[in-house]
């Protein structure tokens, strides 16, 4: 191939090269690559659009004067996406940006919609194509003086990027939002909303008796019968909320914002009733029903683990109460009765799997609502042992106290499974031998202990590894392995809190935490018998730590002068003035008495109980339970004098 170059003709003359962007050569770029120019003098505010050909394909004027507002004003964005232009004009004109870029310039891009020109209809309504917007700012000291940029048309490549994300998003058999789009979604709205006036409810619902129609009428039956409850559901919703499957007969749905309670309530019912029916194929007949667990926002959480968590034991609740139905969560764990509201009037009998469901999931929360609920430090640590007993499958989980004038441990509570041995001594008054015995599992015991990031902690993992003197008393005792951690208070031995299982056990960090973390409580404040003004100190500085995570309105009083001695975040990000000493009802509620209804008055000074009632104040009539916060309950003598309240948001 021979290659010819051109040469000039001597007759003639080579084009003129043009020497800057002329007009001319942006109309000729803009006709190659179906750009639109504009050129933004920032401080007379006025865009200027270039003539070329992409022009056409937009509805904007040559010139558009006080562009800054005329670009939502009169619809030129598309209304949905003025919230993104203001982000970017904010960024644009914030002072100082000059300063923070190289050369006086700042390069910027957003994705918006831009209106385009439509055929000529009276009805037709204004259409809008996605569009690339790249600029160019310079400054003049900090200010903003001019900008140029380009609009490109991206309307082909985001409608083939949103097809592409809807695929990846949708459940493919019911065509709702999967599980992670569903919580994606969640998330970003509720990152949105505010808790001090916005409203929303999440919804969990599952099927009842799914898995006996799909083995009995077939996969393909069971198919439809979940296409048919996504339907449903997406039904009595709006295309706002969010809609989602995410797992095999589990939906989710985000209920934005609720009008009331009641409506809510009724929404619930509404889908319950809708789903109620009976399946028949030949001879076969099925019942099938929903139930579903309702968490709201802000009341029960304002993040998607804390929504979904307690709407998850509202679930819990509703098949626990017959299913069928729907729960709303209540933040108590003591009862089914109050561990939800459950609208059908039911009062369940037997609440253990809930109570260690609870328990399971957070396990200071509920130590700690036991606490105030029963006011009893016996019941809370005799309740909670047998909760580690089930979660960990233990045989034997104690406390025993330590008595510093004999250097010796009595056994104070105990739990014992099936599998285990009580070390109670009246367990064993017929066995002379049994307090030697006692002493060599003692002695074993003590030699383990050594400090660790947990605590003093003793462990043994198999104890047929330990000396030969120790095996007769491992074997008499059914001890295969132990963990036990020192409780200590300041300097003071308390005693100790002790794992242990009747085989070889492994102990995990989850076990050995939790072992940690309990005898913490225990010394600091379910074991700590002292009185004066550093013990009730140290006792309210452990609960904060605990009390200021809850949705709860949470404070401590002086029953005398009504004053709040302690209250916690959620109060004080609620209040303006958290400083002086004023009486709670004044403090909280600008009031000169007492709230109407207020329990504190009615608390005996020694008693353990506490007392629930309704009391109208932060502007609302919500559930209020108050009860004694004693000091020493050994000492009849001292009035109790602080009371702890903890309201419903």
């Amino acid at each position: 191939m021979q290659i010819v170059k051109d040469t000039p003709d001597t007759k003639g003359e080579l084009p003129t090269v043009p020497k800057d962007f002329t007009p001319d050569v942006l109309q000729q770029l803009g006709e190659l690559d179906r750009l639109l120019y504009f050129h933004w003098n920032l401080q007379t505010d006025v865009i200027t659009f270039n003539k070329a050909p992409a022009s056409i394909e937009y509805d904007v004027p040559d010139i558009l004067p006080r562009a800054s507002t005329a670009l939502w004003d009169d619809e030129v964005i598309y209304p949905a996406d003025c919230a993104r232009l203001h982000t970017w004009l904010r960024v644009i004109f914030s002072k100082g940006m000059g300063k923070r870029h190289a050369n006086g310039m700042q390069r910027s891009t957003a994705r918006l919609r831009l209106r385009v020109k439509t055929p000529p209809k009276d009805d037709a309504a204004p259409r809008y194509n996605w569009t690339e917007i790249r600029m160019i700012t310079y400054f003049n000291g900090w200010e903003p003086a001019e900008a140029f940029g380009t609009i490109r048309n991206i309307q082909s490549l985001k409608l083939w990027q949103e097809r592409l994300e809807r695929k990846a998003s949708r459940d493919t058999l019911t065509g709702l939002l999967n599980k992670g789009a569903s919580q994606r979604r969640i998330e970003e709205y509720l990152r949105a909303l505010n808790p001090r006036k916005d409203h929303a409810a999440l919804l969990l619902i599952d099927a009842d008796g799914f898995k006996e129609i799909n083995d009995t009428f077939g996969h393909l039956f069971g198919d439809a019968v979940l296409t048919n409850m996504g339907m449903i559901i997406e039904k009595h919703f709006r295309q706002s909320d969010v809609v989602g499957r995410i797992g095999g007969d589990e939906f989710l749905v985000l209920f934005r914002n609720v009008p009331s309670l009641q409506i809510l309530r009724d929404r619930c019912q509404q889908i319950v009733s809708a789903m109620a029916k009976t399946y028949e194929n030949g001879e076969d007949r099925l019942p099938f029903s929903i139930s579903i667990g309702v968490s709201l926002f802000p009341a029960h959480g304002k993040t998607y683990t804390d929504l979904f968590r307690h709407a998850d034991k509202a679930l819990y609740e509703a098949k626990r109460c017959g299913k069928n139905q729907f729960v709303v969560y209540r933040p108590s764990l003591l009862n089914a009765e109050g561990s939800a509201e459950v609208p059908n009037g039911r009062d369940p009998q037997n609440d253990a799997e809930l109570q260690q469901k609870a328990f399971e999931d957070n396990m200071l929360e509920f130590i700690f609502r036991l606490l105030y609920e029963t006011n009893s430090p016996e019941a809370t640590i005799q309740m909670s042992l047998g909760m580690f007993g089930k979660q960990f499958k233990l045989d034997r989980v104690a406390i025993d106290r330590y008595d510093a004038m004999n250097n010796t441990y009595t056994n104070a509570y105990e739990w014992v499974s099936p599998n285990g041995m009580s070390l109670r001594p009246e367990a064993h008054e017929k066995d002379p031998d049994f307090p030697n015995i006692l002493r060599q599992r003692g002695k074993q015991i003590a030699a383990q202990y050594r400090p660790t990031p947990y605590g003093v902690i003793s462990r043994c993992e198999d104890t047929r590894l330990l000396a030969p003197e120790f095996q007769p008393a491992a074997g008499f005792l059914r001890l295969g392995a132990f963990a036990h951690c020192l409780i200590t208070h300041g300097t003071e031995t308390l005693g100790c809190f002790g794992f242990e299982s009747a085989r070889p056990h492994t102990f995990t960090t989850d076990e050995i935490k939790d072992l940690n973390i309990f005898s913490v409580l225990l010394g600091n404040i379910l074991m700590a018998n002292r009185s004066d003004a550093a013990a009730m100190q140290a006792k309210i500085k452990m609960f904060s730590t605990i009390l200021d995570d809850m949705q709860e309105l949470i404070y401590i009083v002086d029953r005398r002068a009504m004053e709040p001695i302690y209250y916690n975040r959620t109060i004080r990000q609620a209040i303006v003035n958290g400083e002086g000493h004023e009486p709670c009802y004044k403090l909280f509620h600008n009031r000169q008495k007492p709230c109407k209804g207020c329990p504190v008055r009615d608390l005996s000074k020694n008693g353990n109980e506490y007392i629930q009632c309704e009391v109208h104040n932060w502007g609302k009539t919500s559930l209020c339970r108050a009860c004694n916060f004693i000091i020493d309950k050994d000492r009849t003598d001292v009035d109790p004098h602080l009371v702890l309240m903890v309201q419903e948001p």
